[in-house]
């Protein structure tokens, strides 16, 4: 019986293979959605990137405030520069807006602070 042969007593039912072909798109579809959903919840999440970039910006704020000379100018702190316009407010020589943009080492804005303070003379 070593070369006999094996008679098959039932079909085997078999996918075909446009079927095979449809389940691969219909996965790889879904696939594509979950990554599209997955990119946009990490970049509207909240980085550390961005919370330091923020405290940053508010210690430049202060410090800008404090000061009797304001001078647009641009700062490096840590990974981090710091943009700084400072421009009167509609033209009204008292206030003044102060707006401070935190750019990474791509020269991307990470976050942005903008603040009308008003001078004081009696300094």
């Amino acid at each position: 019986m070593a070369g006999g042969k094996v008679k098959m007593q039932k079909k085997l039912k078999a996918s075909t293979i446009i079927e095979v072909l449809i389940a691969m798109i219909l996965i790889i579809v879904v696939f594509g959605i979950a990554m599209m959903i997955f990119t946009n919840v990490v970049n509207s999440g909240l980085s550390v990137k961005k919370i330091r970039a923020e405290a940053l910006l508010q210690q430049a704020l202060l410090s800008a405030e404090r000061s009797d000379n304001l001078v647009s100018q641009s700062v490096p702190v840590d990974d981090f520069t710091i943009v700084e316009e400072v421009k009167a407010y509609n033209g009204n020589t008292a206030l003044t807006d102060i707006h401070l943009t935190a750019l990474d080492q791509n020269q991307q804005k990470v976050a942005e602070l903008e603040k009308v303070i008003l001078k004081n003379n009696d300094r």
